[in-house]
């Protein structure tokens, strides 16, 4: 006998990962442009356009100068994750719903936590601006200013999709009037409280905080990233496939949850990495 309804568990699992996600709100869902993920193939190929239009003075009776339009092809291979539970029927028996929403929650915890570390890794390999940091456990608004000089006079609040910190950090941001000062009249009211992972607005971008990839033990130091609304880019399979194995001799079944997905810096110069060891 099926102890859940797989689209509901489906649908439970999804509605957290909404919550647990964390650098995943800094990334944008490319999932319309590269459809091909879901049924075939093992490489994403995320279409990238590069820039090439350039204003010129006009000159009466001569012809503008037409630029051809040039694509590039960035490509991030498609990641396979999935999770596995066993549930004893004696536990759902006496529990009953308790423990299928037990298991949705962790199953989701987990999955979250993979897609957020392929995220950061797709940050590392390809990100192009970097600032220094003096601490590797400290960062200062001056620090965060010389990051967000990386990217001259592009700086437009509205242009940037977050800043992700480690909860190393915080006690940095809770010390810092440029973050917690009302006086300041680019700061809100409210910053320091913790709503699903934001811990407030600075220069009125969110501030994420998250754990996955964002500390390096070998060289204990933390890493902040800024990154730009468009510049990271994921293809996710939401309907996750969920599947139940009857494990009769044991008297338990095993609930198991699938997915794909592929993550991408689209855009190099869309994000900086703000850490005391910069290459």
């Amino acid at each position: 006998m099926s102890i859940l309804i797989p689209e509901v568990f489906a649908d439970a699992i999804n509605a957290k990962l909404d919550t647990t996600i964390r650098i995943g709100r800094v990334a944008f869902d490319a999932t319309s442009l590269v459809p091909d993920i879901l049924v075939a193939g093992n490489t994403v190929h995320f279409p990238t356009f590069n820039r090439v239009a350039v204003a010129e003075s006009v000159t009466k009776g001569t012809e503008l100068t037409p630029k051809v339009v040039d694509m590039t092809d960035a490509q991030a291979p498609i990641k396979w994750i999935g999770s596995a539970v066993r549930v004893f029927d004696s536990e759902a028996a006496q529990i009953k719903g308790a423990v299928i929403d037990q298991m949705a929650i962790q199953v989701a915890e987990a999955m979250a936590k993979k897609i957020d570390s392929d995220l950061t890794i797709a940050l590392d390999t390809d990100i192009a601006y970097k600032a220094a940091a003096a601490a590797g456990d400290a960062i200062t608004a001056k620090e965060l200013e010389s990051g967000f000089a990386k990217f001259g006079d592009d700086i437009d609040t509205a242009g940037f999709a977050g800043i992700i910190i480690n909860s190393r950090l915080l006690p940095s941001f809770y010390a810092m009037p440029e973050f917690t000062s009302t006086q300041l009249t680019y700061q809100t009211d409210g910053n320091g409280i913790v709503t699903n992972g934001i811990i407030g607005l600075y220069r009125g971008i969110p501030v994420i905080v998250c754990d996955n990839g964002t500390y390096e033990t070998g060289k204990s130091e933390c890493k902040t990233y800024i990154v730009k609304t468009g510049a990271l880019g994921y293809v996710f399979q939401r309907n996750i496939k969920i599947e139940e194995d009857r494990q009769g001799l044991l008297l338990a079944t095993d609930i198991i949850a699938s997915s794909l997905y592929a993550t991408k810096l689209i855009d190099s110069t869309g994000a900086v990495v703000i850490r005391k060891t910069i290459a």
